[in-house]
């Protein structure tokens, strides 16, 4: 693909789709936000803390190895095809059937988990004086595992016919209920407030979204026989041995962590919430915008459209790039400053700030990456490809070990951040090069400009956010909220200010395609001819946006 020529547009519903899933991700990140003040307020950066974070770490971990990545993986790609083909007695019975093994499944392994706790707060390494503290607050969160895989198929069923709306808002429900349970509980039960929070605000995901099974029909079966069963079982099947793997580095990661200090597993955790908010705002609405666009144009019996695949996915990585550039420029010059702002108050300390961020410039290296790979993992799944990046992630998960093992002695804990960076930029560079082996275009010299023309844009705005910075200091440094965050705003501001102003000299002329998806249409005369997007089938949503 030439620079000259410009790719077809990308399509005004995977624009809108963006749109509302990352209003969703907006309301979910702040309130994460406000869930994780609250944590710090009432708790700190302390063993409890990490005691909480450890048992957080055992009954998400099952469900994002048992559930969560066969929604991207597995569910959405097949529900797709039988809810773009109008197919409705077949998603009925293919969605019933995950629904009601997913209670039965998870029903027995919580039950297991609740009698093996001790065992998996001795795996995970807890420091022994929060051992039983942490063996309480597994036990405790552990209905949640069971909620929230219900909760994965309704979000499946409702991407697979494009309603982005709720499920785009059950993580705030989630965030919300934890953060009511936090505060209703912390003075009579304390930080076993936090766990009930969990299973309360799992139980609201699935209120939320229970709108799913309109004009479908509920059917008690577990049918294994059904080809849309076993094609979901068939593609999970290699990503959950990649999740096992994943979920070894999650094990290792917080053993270590807590060999580093009894807080670390704390500090790594508040950063890691100020990282994914810049991710899931970015990488993570994109590509669960993208994704059912893409499995359609994979599957199309039309050639033309089988040909948008390559274009299509090439504009979401430039506009995922052009999005976290300057908030990766800003995150990682002010990050001291942010901790300080969102969390420094009454438990959490001047001490604990600059732990969480040294841990978060150690993570901040991997941002553009992430994103990229988001994309490029959905990229694989719509063409019903799981087992690539799942080689690609048990690589990854050697990296980390190497890495992390090399880097704690010198490091301590940021070490750990850092070889968890290093392993998430890896598995991307890994997955474009073996994408771009199947699609040539994909690899084009004016993707490479551009991402040229976009790093240097970036790095220019991260040393003139740094030049504000240093003339803000006094506002940065003061201790009131009000101070710190006008420093903050100015600072970031000028970050903004200082990257369009690059943007436009490089002529990076992607930021007016992009601006332009994002606007809202006008109404066209009668008259007019209709537009012409590149063909995508299916669109149009089932919720309205809000």
């Amino acid at each position: 693909m030439s620079e000259a020529s410009a790719p077809p547009p990308l399509g005004r519903s995977i624009a809108s789709a963006a749109v509302v899933i990352g209003a969703g991700v907006i309301t979910s990140r702040i309130l994460g936000l406000v869930r994780e003040q609250v944590i710090a307020a009432l708790f700190g950066s302390t063993g409890p803390t990490s005691a909480f974070r450890t048992a957080t770490r055992i009954t998400t971990g099952f469900y994002d190895l048992l559930l969560s990545g066969a929604t991207t993986s597995a569910l959405v790609p097949v529900f797709s095809d039988y809810a773009g083909s109008g197919r409705s007695d077949d998603l009925s019975r293919v969605a019933s059937t995950f629904v009601n093994l997913t209670v039965v499944a998870l029903g027995l392994i919580v039950g297991l988990l609740v009698l093996g706790a001790p065992i998996a707060v001795g795996a995970l390494g807890a420091d022994p004086a929060q051992f039983e503290l942490t063996v309480g607050l597994t036990r405790i969160a552990l209905p949640s595992v069971l909620l929230l895989g219900t909760s994965s198929i309704l979000t499946a069923v409702l991407y697979a016919r494009r309603s982005f709306t709720l499920p785009a808002l059950a993580p705030a429900v989630y965030n919300a209920g934890i953060i009511v349970a936090a505060v209703a509980l912390a003075l009579p039960f304390g930080i076993y407030g936090l766990a009930v929070g969990l299973t309360a605000g799992a139980m609201l995901q699935i209120l939320i979204q229970l709108p799913a099974w309109r004009g479908l029909r509920y059917v008690p079966v577990i049918d294994l026989g059904h080809p849309g069963v076993r094609l979901v079982l068939r593609l999970y099947a290699p990503v959950f041995m990649g999740l096992i793997a994943s979920y070894g580095v999650v094990m290792l990661d917080t053993n270590l962590a807590w060999r580093t200090g009894p807080e670390s597993v704390a500090d790594m955790a508040f950063a890691t919430t100020l990282i994914q908010f810049p991710i899931g705002l970015v990488g993570a609405a994109a590509s669960l915008a993208i994704l059912p666009s893409l499995s359609l144009l994979a599957s199309s019996d039309s050639a033309s459209e089988r040909e948008a695949f390559v274009p299509t996915l090439v504009q979401g990585l430039k506009m995922v790039l052009l999005l976290i550039i300057p908030v990766s420029a800003a995150l990682v010059v002010l990050r001291e400053p942010v901790v300080a702002l969102l969390f420094q108050r009454l438990a959490f300390d001047a001490e604990a700030t600059r732990r969480t961020a040294l841990a978060l410039l150690a993570y901040s290296p991997q941002l553009p990456f992430v994103v990229v790979d988001q994309l490029l993992i959905v990229a694989f799944y719509a063409l019903k490809e799981t087992r690539t990046p799942v080689l690609v992630g048990l690589a990854g998960a050697g990296v980390y070990v190497v890495v992390a093992l090399a880097l704690i002695a010198p490091l301590g804990m940021p070490g750990l951040a850092l070889a968890n960076a290093v392993q998430n930029s890896a598995h991307a560079i890994v997955l474009f090069w073996l994408l771009s082996r199947r699609y040539p275009g994909l690899a084009d010299l004016a993707l490479g400009r551009f991402v040229a023309r976009v790093a240097l844009s970036g790095a220019v705005t991260s040393a003139g956010i740094w030049i504000c910075a240093g003339g803000l200091a006094a506002l940065l440094e003061d201790p009131s909220a009000g101070a710190r965050l006008t420093g903050l705003v100015l600072a970031s501001g000028a970050g903004v200010g200082i990257y369009g102003a690059c943007l436009f000299v490089l002529r990076v002329r992607e930021t007016g395609q992009i601006i332009g998806l994002l606007r809202p249409r006008r109404e066209k005369p009668a008259n007019s001819p209709p537009p012409q997007p590149f063909p995508v089938k299916g669109e149009g949503e089932d919720e309205p946006p809000t």
